[in-house]
């Protein structure tokens, strides 16, 4: 963990747990949602899907799984996964979760520390982190990471990023309340290549810009259950934050989102970043 001992990490963990009301099965929605990925240019975890492709028979590592939603919803469309988490307690929601989607022959679910028990070398074809690299030592994290790909296959990070000291001290000042974990903190340029030194390709895709205001709107999280007029805003203000990243690139700093996909070459020869 970053600035944190590992048993701050585990009290906050044990207490988001406590606070998840419910798991429910997953809706035919969300699943169809994700494997046609409408909005990928849009939504950050519909790029993940886009960027995943078929899912049929692929291995696939979610690495700080939590409570399983992620690793579940790949299961569903035919990957084998292995979910790791550092929470027990997220785990046990995590394997009732795979019960409840039928999909608990599909997914391992694990209470490890990769730091401790690191999976096998080229292992997957895949490796997602959803909001689970910033919580880590980079340094030490995204080779054993590498490690476990197997050649040609890919890692798919979705991240908060910090890319401009003064805009960031600018929102540091607002009276915004911001929930994070004891090791919480944003990648910065510099923790984006390090991770780029490691593998052979790496492309980094910006999102949240405009985004940012989906939290003054206390439907966002709902908007596959109805709530048209939120969706359509929300779509508007997305599609602004995709055309401005590529219309103006300079202005991608100032976005709060990244997926990075970082791609292990063919043939492989590990390098450490310096």
């Amino acid at each position: 963990m970053v600035e944190t001992s590992l048993e701050s990490e585990l009290t906050y963990q044990r207490e988001r747990a406590r606070q998840i009301d419910e798991i429910v099965r997953t809706p035919k929605q969300i699943v169809e949602r994700y494997r046609q990925h409408r909005w990928w240019r849009l939504f950050p975890k519909e790029f993940i899907f886009k960027s995943l492709g078929e899912l049929q028979g692929k291995s696939v590592l979610d690495f700080a799984c939590g409570e399983g939603r992620m690793a579940t919803q790949m299961a569903l469309l035919g990957a084998r996964v292995t979910g790791i988490d550092i929470s027990p307690e997220l785990i046990e929601l995590a394997k009732r979760r795979a019960e409840l989607d039928c999909v608990d022959r599909r997914v391992d679910f694990r209470a490890e520390n990769i730091l401790e028990s690191s999976p096998a070398q080229e292992a997957f074809d895949f490796i997602v982190c959803t909001d689970a690299l910033h919580h880590v030592d980079l340094s030490h994290v995204v080779p054993i990471l590498c490690r476990c790909l197997k050649a040609g296959g890919k890692l798919i990070a979705k991240e908060p990023v910090s890319l401009s000291k003064s805009f960031q001290t600018l929102r540091d000042r607002l009276p915004i309340k911001k929930v994070a974990s004891p090791g919480d903190r944003q990648l910065t340029i510099e923790h984006l290549e390090g991770i780029q030194r490691i593998f052979s390709k790496c492309e980094v895709t910006h999102f949240n810009l405009l985004g940012r205001f989906s939290r003054f709107f206390k439907n966002a999280n709902r908007i596959d259950h109805g709530h048209p007029v939120t969706k359509a805003v929300l779509i508007g203000l997305l599609g602004l934050d995709w055309i401005i990243a590529r219309m103006c690139p300079a202005l991608r700093r100032f976005y709060g989102e990244v997926v990075v996909v970082a791609h292990k070459a063919a043939e492989f020869e590990f390098r450490h970043p310096s």
